[in-house]
This record gives structure tokens, sequence and C-alpha cells, in this order.
């Protein structure tokens, strides 16, 4: 089964779940992690009022949960376009959670919590496709 991979933020005394895979598979894992089912629900409604979205960025307030899904690990530079935009909204979301404006005096912040954010995906991804590559062999 696949899982929710956390990527915890201690300066912010956040983390954010990153999912890829189908909506079900996200489904079962949020499961495994305990998520209330009104939590579920409410995402997948999210989800499928994204038609034909290849990522998603989604804060429960109800759960305090920040989740980052795809339908897969991006692969092509649009892809990584979409993973980039899903973190942005991350970052946006958490600062204004602790009422840090985007202003050119904060604007080092963000890039810096955005690519620590990026890196930390990456090489959750890059670990991943090694293990992949593994099981074909």
């Amino acid at each position: 089964m696949k899982q929710i991979y956390p990527i915890n933020i201690d300066v912010y005394n956040t983390c954010l779940w990153v999912f890829f895979g189908s909506v079900d598979e996200c489904v079962d894992a949020m499961r495994e992690q305990k998520v209330e089912e009104s939590v579920i629900k409410d995402w997948r409604k999210q989800i499928e009022e994204c038609k034909g979205c290849n990522g998603l960025y989604s804060y429960s307030h109800e759960a305090n949960i920040s989740l980052l899904w795809m339908k897969e690990f991006p692969a092509t530079i649009g892809e990584y376009g979409t993973l980039v935009h899903e973190i942005e909204h991350f970052v946006f979301y958490l600062f204004d959670r602790i009422g840090m404006e985007h202003t050119t005096a904060s604007d080092e912040a963000y890039a810096y919590l955005m690519g620590h954010v990026f890196r930390e995906i990456d090489t959750y991804i890059v670990e991943e496709r090694k293990e992949e590559d593994k099981k074909d062999v």
C-alpha cells in the first residue's frame, strides 16, 4: 500500500503530508493515519470538483492537516510545474496562518521554504524511483 510522506517543518511547528497516487489510494492512506471520515469526504469532494486536475493542496482546519496530492510522481516539466504550484499554495497558506505578509522584506523566507519543501519532495521521489527500479530488475 502507498503511504503518505510527511515533511516536518519544525521551525513553523507544522507538517505537510505528500501523496502520489490515485484518489482511492490516498483515501486508504489517510484511513491508515486515522483521519476522520468527514475530513476524507471533504477532501474527496475537493478533488472531484477539480475535474481533471493533476494535483491539489488542501488544508483541513478540522484535522489540522496540510496535504499535497498528485496523481503520480512528476516526470515532465509541466508535472514538476504542478508540483511547484501546489508547494506555493502550501507556503502561502502557512505564512498567512502565522501572519507573515508576502512583501519584499519577507520574500526570502517564502523562497527558502518553497525550495526546502521542493528538495524534500524531490529526494523522496528519487528514492521511491530507485526502489521501483530495484523491483523491476
